[in-house]
């Protein structure tokens, strides 16, 4: 079932927000733009703008419309990150980079074992990360790899950023191109290392999604973990509520 028009106008200007494509004091297209292009009533571009004001994501002046506010620095999700880097060729947008803390050969727990395919205890590469906006943290995760993968992609196990993505590379490398991917979500109180990495105060809580994706083939091709601050993260669905 379709999202309706004005959450279909809704996510793809914050997903040109979440991107950097507009950033901070951008004015966004007019209402008038917005109605010509989805050819819609004003009423249903009012309703979209109102569902980005209402997330903290845009302001509206009176005669000068709407513009992209000053705010939090947003996490993105793998997907959304993969996305941009398809895009773009880079993963970060303006202003954001990461910190690789670590990449190398671990065992797997038994969570990235069932994510990727293989068994616990196998050798599997595990790459964390800090992702800043400016000097702020806005995310910090663990991406992981199976022993096959990382052979075939060695810059995994590098500690340097890789600009284009780990998924964009893993497809350049291995000619496995993401084609599923599937996310979890929960909330929960961030973990003393976690609170150092991200500069937080306890007691914090912090947003947890999980991500696999996968090939064509159905393969799990990278499993991540990534850990968002309370406040930088925002996700809004739609859905039927009956038949």
């Amino acid at each position: 079932m379709a999202l309706p028009k004005y959450d279909q106008i809704a996510s793809e200007l914050r997903g040109r927000i979440v991107r950097g494509e507009l950033k901070p004091g951008d004015a966004l297209p007019s209402e008038r733009e917005l109605t010509d292009r989805w050819k819609v009533a004003r009423a249903t571009v009012v309703r979209a703008l109102e569902v980005l004001r209402h997330e903290g994501l845009i302001e509206t002046r009176q005669g000068t419309g709407s513009a992209v506010r000053e705010r939090t620095p947003l996490a993105r999700t793998a997907g959304e990150r993969y996305q941009t880097s398809v895009q773009t060729g880079y993963i970060y947008t303006a202003g954001e980079h990461a910190d690789i803390v670590s990449a190398e050969m671990v065992a797997a727990p038994e969570d990235v074992a069932t994510a990727l395919g293989v068994e616990p205890g196998d050798q599997v590469a595990r790459r964390h990360r800090v992702t800043l906006e400016g000097e702020q943290p806005t995310a910090t995760s663990y991406s992981w790899f199976t022993s096959e993968v990382a052979q075939a992609a060695p810059r995994l196990l590098r500690r340097e950023r890789v600009r284009e993505g780990t998924t964009r590379y893993l497809e350049m490398q291995t000619g496995r191109r993401p084609h599923t991917g599937r996310d979890w979500w929960t909330a929960r109180l961030a973990t003393d290392d976690e609170r150092e990495l991200l500069g937080l105060d306890a007691p914090a809580a912090v947003a947890e999604v999980r991500h696999v994706a996968y090939d064509e083939d159905g393969r799990p091709l990278a499993y991540e973990v990534g850990i968002n601050p309370s406040g930088r993260w925002a996700r809004t669905e739609e859905y039927a509520m009956s038949n």
